[in-house]
């Protein structure tokens, strides 16, 4: 079956979510339209942070993102008290 239309935006989130069928696959490969809303809807799926002395985009796991910032509220507290 070919798609002769824009993915939906229920595709362009099961794609995200990885699951894809070959001819979503294909139709993102050939449409720079569902190609850049895939990107965009990618990117807003997953928080990405300037990182490191060249400032590179890395991917944010939220569980490990919520740890760092309270690691970093609890020795602003300590440095604060001595």
């Amino acid at each position: 079956m070919q798609l002769l239309a824009h993915l939906t935006d229920a595709d362009i989130r099961r794609y995200v979510a990885g699951a894809t069928s070959a001819e979503a696959d294909r139709h993102v490969r050939l449409c720079v339209y569902c190609a850049q809303q895939l990107a965009d809807a990618g990117m807003r799926a997953v928080w990405w942070e300037r990182r490191g002395p060249l400032g590179r985009l890395v991917r944010i796991d939220n569980s490990q993102a919520a740890d760092v910032l309270l690691a970093e509220i609890e020795r602003e507290q300590r440095r604060d008290a001595a």
